[in-house]
C-alpha cells in the first residue's frame, strides 16, 4: 500500500523521537499512540522500512576505523586482533539485531492478529445486526402482506354490500312505484264511488 509523504513523515518523526527517548525498537502500536492515530496498514510498511535503515547505520558505524586501517599497515598482529575483535562486536550486534526484527516480527504478527480479532468481531457484531434488520424486515411483509388480506376482505365485503344496497334501492323504487299506483287506483275508485252516490241519490 502507498501511503501518503505527509504520513511518512508523521510515522518516521515519532519513530525517531521514540529512539530518542531511549526506546531502540519502537511498536507500531508505540508509534500510533505517539501520533495520536493512525492506521496499522500505514505504520507498518513505514516502520518496516525505518527498521531496515537504522540497520544500515549500526552497519555503518561498525565499519572499520581509519586508525585502525593505518594500524593493519604497520602491524599483522594488531590488525589480527583488532578484526577478531571487530568480528565478534559484529556478529553480536547482528545476533541482537537479528534477536530485534524477530521481535518486532512477533510484535506485528501479534497486533496484526489482534486487528484481525477486533475486526472479525465487528463483523460479527455487523452479521447479528443485520440479521436483525431482516427478522424486522420480514416482520414488517408479513404484517403488510396480512393488511392487504383484510383490505381485500374489506373491498369485497364492501361490494357485496354495495351491490345489496343498490338491490334495496331498486326494491324501493319498485315500492314507491307501486304505492303510487296504488294511490292512483284508490284515488280513481274513490272519484267512481262518488260518482255512484251522487247518482244513487238523483
Amino acid at each position: 500500500m502507498k501511503v501518503k509523504p505527509e504520513i511518512k513523515e508523521k510515522i518516521i518523526a515519532a519513530a525517531n523521537a521514540l529512539a530518542a527517548e531511549g526506546i531502540e525498537s519502537p511498536t507500531n502500536d508505540q508509534v500510533r499512540e505517539r501520533m495520536g492515530s493512525g492506521s496499522l496498514s500505514h505504520i507498518s510498511p513505514v516502520m518496516r522500512e525505518w527498521r531496515e535503515s537504522r540497520k544500515a547505520e549500526v552497519v555503518a558505524a561498525l565499519e572499520m576505523p581509519a586508525d585502525l586501517k593505518k594500524a593493519i599497515e604497520s602491524s599483522v598482529g594488531q590488525v589480527w586482533t583488532a578484526a577478531s575483535k571487530l568480528a565478534s562486536a559484529t556478529i553480536d550486534t547482528v545476533r541482537q539485531e537479528a534477536d530485534a526484527a524477530i521481535e518486532t516480527a512477533t510484535g506485528e504478527r501479534d497486533e496484526a492478529l489482534a486487528e484481525i480479532t477486533r475486526l472479525e468481531n465487528q463483523i460479527a457484531e455487523l452479521e447479528k445486526a443485520l440479521a436483525a434488520k431482516e427478522q424486522e424486515v420480514n416482520q414488517a411483509k408479513t404484517e403488510l402482506e396480512q393488511e392487504r388480506g383484510q383490505n381485500t376482505k374489506l373491498t369485497t365485503e364492501n361490494a357485496a354490500l354495495m351491490a345489496r344496497v343498490d338491490d334495496r334501492d331498486e326494491q324501493i323504487k319498485g315500492l314507491k312505484t307501486e304505492l303510487k299506483e296504488a294511490r292512483d287506483d284508490n284515488k280513481a275508485l274513490q272519484g267512481e264511488l262518488i260518482e255512484i252516490a251522487r247518482k244513487a241519490k238523483e
